[in-house]
């Protein structure tokens, strides 16, 4: 009997962490966007190294627009 109540309050438990964990998900898919910079793994300096020939503050635009994150 005792047994019973400790299993059904530990799946219970667990079936709480299980829903969290996917309200976590879907949290982070739902995001809308990302930089540019994070969208092709690259830090924000990285990203403006990358940029020849544009100025350095447009470079800064550049890697910081946002574009839709992908799945």
């Amino acid at each position: 009997m005792m047994l019973n109540r400790a299993l059904v309050a530990v799946l219970l438990l667990a079936a709480a962490a299980f829903m969290v964990y996917l309200a976590s998900l879907a949290c982070e898919a739902l995001s809308p966007n990302q930089t540019y910079a994070a969208s092709i793994g690259l830090s924000l300096d990285q990203c403006v190294s990358a940029q020849d020939g544009l100025a350095e503050t447009e470079a800064r635009a550049y890697c910081r627009r946002p574009v839709p994150k992908r799945l």
